[in-house]
């Protein structure tokens, strides 16, 4: 099993702090929405759930990205599997599940993406942000644990693929998570924010549904 990464986040050194949903990259509908929220990259910092790649037609756009300094970004399942196609020199799983953009880059595109698409063997699965006294916990697709601890190590195919408590939660089952204020997940399409306990899931399908969600911290 992967040690799942952590890192924790002074929010106090920005002006304002934002998660956005998985991008795929949708590059230019990123760029609107900044726009639309007055993002300044000046002071302001925003997150990423991850699945910052495939589907969308821009993904090295975002990729790019994560040479600024107000963009980071948690894993997603989606850079794991193109991380396991570099492993394992298949890619067959990865260009089904929208990884063909890369195919088609051209030859200096490729290896700029790949030094971008491996950075993320060092960075976290879960980030920890400090804003106000309160802690805010992002992670990609789930916290497995009904008790945060910062460094906890967890499956880490659950914080990337599972959708357990999101499912269980829509039906009713809602538990939240001890030890921080409010948990950030993306993941699973919903066709709005849907918030149970202190969890907020905010994928709303960037690529199918052109929507773009955002919370702010601060």
């Amino acid at each position: 099993m992967e040690s799942i990464r952590y890192i924790k986040v002074n929010g106090e050194r920005y002006r304002r702090i934002w998660a956005v949903g998985d991008i795929h990259g949708s590059y230019s509908l990123l760029l609107d929405k900044l726009e639309e929220i007055k993002f300044s990259p000046e002071t302001d910092l925003l997150i990423s759930v991850g699945d910052n790649i495939d589907r969308g037609k821009q993904s090295l756009e975002v990729l790019r990205l994560l040479n600024t300094s107000w963009f980071i970004s948690v894993l997603g399942n989606h850079e794991a599997i193109a991380l396991d196609a570099f492993e394992t020199q298949d890619g067959n799983l990865w260009y089904a599940n929208g990884g063909g953009w890369y195919s088609s880059l051209k030859e200096e595109e490729r290896i700029e993406a790949t030094n971008l698409l491996l950075t993320f063997k060092q960075r976290p699965h879960v980030i920890e942000v400090e804003v106000d006294s309160k802690t805010f916990v992002i992670a990609h697709a789930d916290y497995p644990s009904n008790v945060y601890s910062y460094g906890k190590q967890l499956d880490s195919d659950d914080v990337l693929w599972s959708r357990e408590r999101l499912l269980s939660s829509q039906k009713g089952d809602v538990h939240p998570i001890t030890g921080a204020d409010s948990f950030v997940f993306g993941h699973m399409i919903l066709n709005c924010v849907e918030t149970y306990a202190n969890q907020t899931y905010i994928d709303t399908g960037s690529v199918s549904n052109g929507k773009l969600s955002f919370l702010r911290f601060k």
